[in-house]
């Protein structure tokens, strides 16, 4: 009787590495080193991109994210004895302090000045505005503005005329004007406190400053009653500055019969 077995062909291996050697399926392994290495670059990514959302909060987008997820302290109500310290300018030094600053050097300071107000100078000193100024216009804010609900008043400094000011009254749902052109404002050290969030460089040297009042009290009519103000719950970082348009600039209108604004 002749017995035969099934062979898988293992009597034909050779073990000095020869044709018949057996091959290991390495394909797994391969599949598997592409994926680590994926996932290892996609981890890589989200580290850095996190550095950059947090690092940067005045960035629209960055602080579009930061606001989705619940990542932005509020913007924090100041008084007349917990302000930051910081540097008080009058109008001419404010005009020599940006005068020599290029447009690349002002989008950097600008960059400052948003953050440090959207971390509550933790870590950067306000930069604040003294003197008089004479109003020119003011407008209430819409949903277009960077903030959304209150008054914005425009100045021009009585010492310089190439400085003006924007002073943002968040908050104050007054509905008529609370300052009418010609209108004197002084801003003071003592009560004002009005912090530069954004400087605008606009044709023949002139500038203007967007100014947030870190107290959110020291403006009143004339009747002596203060405007009640307070800290804006979110920011439309989407939204263009300076939040007025320039009363020097250019006014052109265009084949609609429109009437629109030449700015630097």
């Amino acid at each position: 009787m002749q017995i035969r077995f099934l062979s898988d062909g293992n009597e034909f291996r050779s073990y000095g590495g020869g044709s018949f050697s057996k091959k290991k399926d390495s394909g797994g392994i391969f599949w598997w080193t592409i994926l680590i290495t994926l996932l290892m670059g996609f981890a890589t990514f989200c580290w850095f991109f996190s550095i950059m959302v947090f690092a940067h909060p005045e960035k629209p987008f960055n602080y579009r994210v930061l606001a989705r997820f619940d990542k932005l302290d509020p913007l924090r109500k100041f008084t007349n004895y917990t302000v930051p310290q910081g540097k008080f300018l009058p109008a001419r030094d404010l005009l020599a302090e940006f005068y020599a600053f290029s447009r690349e050097q002002l989008a950097v300071k600008n960059d400052l000045l948003k953050r440090s107000y959207i971390r509550n100078y933790k870590q950067e000193q306000p930069l604040y505005v003294k003197g008089t100024f004479q109003v020119v216009n003011a407008r209430p804010l819409t949903a277009g503005d960077v903030i959304t609900e209150g008054w914005v008043v425009r100045a021009r400094s009585t010492d310089i005329e190439d400085v003006d000011i924007e002073i943002v009254l968040p908050g104050n749902k007054g509905e008529s004007d609370p300052y009418h052109a010609g209108d004197t404002l002084v801003l003071d050290q003592k009560n004002t406190f009005a912090a530069a969030l954004h400087v605008q460089k606009f044709d023949q040297e002139r500038v203007c400053v967007t100014l947030m009042p870190l107290a959110y009290q020291g403006f009143a009519a004339k009747d002596g009653k203060q405007f009640e103000m307070k800290p804006p719950l979110k920011l439309n970082m989407d939204a263009y500055w300076p939040l007025t348009r320039d009363p020097g600039a250019a006014v052109l209108e265009d084949s609609t019969g429109k009437v629109v604004s030449k700015e630097g």
